[in-house]
C-alpha cells in the first residue's frame, strides 16, 4: 500500500494529496504535480501548538524548495476537518524512509525556542547601548551616557552568560518520532 495523506489547504484551492512513491515525495494539487526525491531532503521539522491540541504541521526543505504538510483540512470559514490519524501514519513512514536515504538531514521539533529570541534581544540591546553612548557624547552629557551605557552593558553580559544554558532546538530520532506529537 502506498502511503498517502490529503488535506485542503485553503478555500479556493483543490485538495492536496501527498504520496510516497519509490523514494520520492509527490505533491498533487489539482492538475499540478511536484515531486522531490527524499535523498535531497535537508530539513524535516515537525510543529505542534504549545498547549496541545490536534493541529500539526510538517515543514520539509529540499535545498531551496519547501513543502508544508498539515494535519487539518479546510472545510468552511472557521471550520477544519481533523485528519491527524492519516497525517501521523504518513509522517511516521516518511520520517523512516527519509532517515535511510537522507542521513544528513536535520530532524527537529518546532518548539518555542528562547535562544533565537534572546540573541535578537541581545543584538538590539547592544545597538541601543551604542546609540545611547553616542547620543550622550554628542549632546555633551558624557557622564550620564557612560553611566547608562554601563548599566545596559551589564544587562547584556548577564544575558550573554545565560545563553549557553538555552536549548538549541529539540532533535528526534526519525526512526521513532515522538508519540506526543504523532499519536
Amino acid at each position: 500500500m502506498i502511503p498517502t495523506h490529503s488535506a485542503r489547504l485553503a478555500p479556493f484551492q483543490p485538495q492536496t494529496v501527498w504520496t510516497l512513491q519509490d523514494g520520492t515525495l509527490v505533491e498533487t494539487r489539482g492538475q499540478g504535480v511536484r515531486g522531490f526525491p527524499l535523498s535531497a531532503l535537508t530539513r524535516f521539522r515537525l510543529a505542534a501548538p504549545p498547549r496541545g491540541g490536534r493541529r500539526r504541521v510538517l515543514q520539509l526543505s529540499f535545498g531551496r524548495a519547501r513543502m508544508v504538510i498539515i494535519a487539518q483540512s479546510y472545510v468552511a470559514p472557521g471550520q477544519t476537518e481533523d485528519r491527524l490519524d492519516s497525517f501521523s501514519a504518513f509522517v511516521r513512514t516518511l520520517s523512516r524512509q527519509a532517515a535511510e536515504v537522507a542521513p544528513n538531514a536535520r530532524f527537529d521539533l518546532a518548539r518555542i525556542e528562547a535562544r533565537p529570541a534572546l540573541t535578537w534581544v541581545m543584538g538590539l540591546l547592544a545597538l541601543g547601548t551604542v546609540a545611547v553612548l553616542a547620543s550622550s557624547l554628542g549632546a555633551g552629557m558624557a557622564a550620564v551616557g557612560i553611566d547608562m551605557a554601563a548599566r545596559m552593558g551589564f544587562v547584556l553580559l548577564l544575558l550573554l552568560a545565560a545563553l549557553p544554558w538555552l536549548s538549541r532546538g529539540d532533535g528526534f530520532d526519525p526512526r521513532d518520532p515522538p508519540r506526543d506529537l504523532l499519536p
